[in-house]
């Protein structure tokens, strides 16, 4: 699912800091709406505000709440920089529609940004808009309802903007990106800095080498039972949920089980199917489990 995020700019330091950030020349594209003079985007929104006394407190002892920083995040698997199909003029467009769709009488500017996790070094695009406190039609502030049930509200309108457009949703239980999950950890990062070997590029090197070597070599029967048993003269066991969805690999030794999906695309039930040029991936993990339990 497509990440929604919404802070509110209630102080005039933050209000500088935001215009300094959607300013920022490492945007890499940029939009508006019912902006005369997009370059002069903070300053139009101030006389606004201004003229219709929203640079003040609605009511005695209130804060004043100039704007509001939105922030798309699409998922990582999704864009293009890894492959998938939101490349920078798509998520403009879909920025552009959430704008219109929700904020139509609004002032906005967005920015978009490709930004990297400290924490794996994975890109993904985001999208961050400025959407003015002032509704130009009814000259009221925007008000969209208590926090929670508003947050709960943008929420399920992206859901249904994911689903137009095509783009994953979030499924219980699962991870959000296959792109982070992938990523190596900690302790992955200290053991190839101390040159040792960390469980999963082991497995990831040996299933490539078994599974080219069955797909060049295309023996009789089934070729991802045939690909489990050579794993396991790797000494590494690999198993097949009950619906076939999921594929894991454990190392002789270890209690440790590692999900196909978590070692990269291709290492999917699907992935291996298709790498072994074998059919359904769900009738083979099916034909796979019935020989695990034997």
């Amino acid at each position: 699912m497509t990440a929604i995020k919404q802070v509110s700019v209630t102080s005039v330091a933050h209000l500088k800091s935001l215009s300094g950030y959607l300013n920022d020349e490492r945007a890499l594209i940029r939009d508006s709406q019912n902006l005369v003079d997009e370059s002069r985007w903070a300053e139009e929104m101030d006389r606004t505000r201004e003229a219709y006394g929203h640079n003040s407190p609605s009511r005695a002892g209130a804060s004043v709440t100039y704007m509001y920083h939105h922030i798309i995040g699409f998922n990582p698997d999704e864009c293009s920089c890894n492959g998938g199909p939101m490349t920078p003029e798509k998520c403009m467009r879909f920025s552009r529609e959430w704008v219109q769709g929700r904020y139509p009488n609004q002032e906005a500017v967005w920015v978009l940004h490709k930004e990297r996790c400290a924490a794996d070094s994975t890109d993904r695009y985001a999208v961050h808009i400025g959407i003015n406190r002032t509704d130009l039609e009814t000259g009221n502030r925007l008000h969209e309802g208590l926090g929670r049930a508003a947050k709960v509200a943008r929420a399920n309108a992206m859901r249904e903007m994911d689903a137009k457009w095509g783009l994953r949703q979030l499924e219980k239980g699962q991870r959000n990106s296959r792109v982070h999950a992938m990523q190596p950890t900690r302790a992955e990062r200290e053991m190839r800095a101390r040159g040792s070997v960390p469980d999963k590029d082991m497995m990831r090197r040996c299933i490539q080498i078994r599974v080219r070597e069955i797909a060049r070599e295309a023996p009789e029967g089934n070729r991802m039972r045939e690909l489990a048993s050579r794993l396991k003269a790797d000494g590494i066991e690999m198993t097949v949920s009950k619906n076939a969805k999921q594929v894991q690999f454990r190392r002789e030794g270890s209690d440790r089980k590692v999900g196909g999906w978590r070692l990269g695309r291709g290492f999917s039930a699907s992935g291996l199917a298709a790498g072994l040029g074998v059919g359904a991936a769900k009738q083979l993990g099916s034909e796979i489990s019935q020989e695990m339990e034997r």
